[in-house]
């Protein structure tokens, strides 16, 4: 495998591939993988190997966001996660982290992680990575519901928010952007 060439820019292309390579390590380790905080420190070393300088838990004008990344052209990046249902069988009353979110990447439950990425002044480029451990979520219902949630947020100009899904079925993965 040929060593990533490291960037200052991350694209649409390098978001999609990040997402792919959070499902694929929660395949391989489907207890231990299950909220947006465990995925912290691989999305950190995922994007530390791509750009010089990733800050995490950034202090922004509408709260906190999970990553920037600065540079030339410096960025936000928010991430969603879906968790899978997972069942002991031998214990089936054990509820494990993040069970209880059973519509988490729909526009309403990130209606928040919008808003900071649309209005925050600082950065020129804003990712919101949706990760679906499901695989039952379409991107067309998506993208309606996060148009609506932006003409819903008020007619405060806001910058453009790139939206990324990463589902169990590559063929279903896409993006679209959510514009003011």
């Amino acid at each position: 495998m040929a060593k990533p060439k490291r960037h200052k820019k991350l694209t649409i292309a390098d978001v999609q591939d990040l997402g792919r390579v959070l499902i694929d390590v929660s395949n391989l380790y489907p207890t231990r993988f299950l909220t947006e905080r465990d995925f912290f420190p691989l999305v950190v070393t995922y994007l530390t190997g791509r750009i010089p300088s990733v800050d995490t838990e950034v202090a922004a004008s509408e709260g906190t966001v999970d990553f920037e990344l600065r540079g030339n052209n410096p960025t936000w990046l928010e991430i969603a996660v879906q968790p899978r249902s997972i069942v002991d069988s031998n214990c089936p009353d054990v509820k494990f982290p993040g069970h209880k979110w059973r519509t988490a990447l729909y526009a309403s439950q990130n209606r928040t992680e919008l808003r900071k990425l649309r209005y925050e002044k600082r950065g020129k480029t804003r990712f919101l990575l949706l990760v679906d451990l499901t695989g039952r979520y379409d991107l067309a219902t998506l993208r309606g519901g996060y148009l609506k949630e932006v003409r819903g947020q008020g007619p405060r100009k806001g910058k453009p928010v790139r939206v990324v899904l990463s589902t169990q079925d590559p063929s279903k993965d896409g993006h679209f952007i959510v514009r003011p």
